[in-house]
């Protein structure tokens, strides 16, 4: 990291660790902080809980750190600055609204942007799987979209591995629905011809949709039964 010490950010991240300071947001794979240096804002995510809990989420940061070392380079993805003893991920802070609140100047060339970048993404065998959540795409000055909040995202792996390349499909359907399903605020009975080769809904999606559907009818019966 040019312009940064390692010892010096090591320091910091453990002091705001030990003494829960500087939390800049509250995850499932534990805490992000935000670091404020004289040319660096960083982000720093580590991982939080014990025992088994805490395993899986260092294992997430590590797959997290894969992508983001496969994705370097490719714009609308924060810059990542390393893995510091193999629990702290260090990421160039993107100083954006979340999509859930965001205000979007133009949301033609925005989403037309968007679906470049999910296809770039793609091209380098990432897929996020977790493109529903709105908070997992910062707008910048906007009109720019970021990704973040890769944990849970498939990486391809080359050679012969049929489950990953089936599960790496699978996950690249979620992402096209979930492009859809925002540009069209989930209203895709108005989807164009255009648009619509990119949604597909998956067994997994209709499956899901139906439990939601089960729950919702069941719960609105008791409360009407009170």
């Amino acid at each position: 990291m040019a312009g940064l010490n390692e010892g010096e950010i090591l320091k910091w991240i453990k002091s705001s660790v030990r003494y829960r300071s500087n939390i800049f947001r509250r995850g499932y794979q534990g805490h992000t902080y935000r670091y404020e240096g004289k040319d660096k804002r960083l982000i720093i995510k580590a991982p939080m809980g014990w025992g088994f809990g805490k395993l899986v989420r260092r294992w997430m940061l590590r797959n997290e750190y894969r992508v983001y070392t496969r994705l370097s380079g490719l714009n609308g993805i924060p810059a990542c600055y390393g893995f510091f003893e193999r629990r702290y991920l260090i990421l160039e802070f993107i100083d954006g609204t979340p999509m859930r609140s965001a205000q979007i100047e133009n949301r033609d060339l925005f989403f037309e942007t968007l679906l470049n970048l999910i296809k770039g993404m793609h091209d380098l065998g990432v897929a996020h799987t977790d493109l529903k959540k709105k908070d997992n795409i910062l707008v910048v000055n906007g009109q720019n979209p970021y990704l973040i909040d890769f944990g849970a995202a498939i990486v391809r792996k080359s050679g012969f591995a049929p489950l990953n390349h089936y599960l790496y499909k699978l996950a690249k359907k979620f992402d096209y629905n979930a492009w859809a399903k925002l540009k069209y605020n989930r209203k895709l009975e108005n989807i164009s011809e255009e648009d619509r080769q990119y949604y597909n809904r998956t067994v997994v999606e209709q499956v899901s949709h139906w439990i939601k559907r089960v729950y919702r009818s069941v719960k609105r019966r008791l409360l009407g039964s009170t």
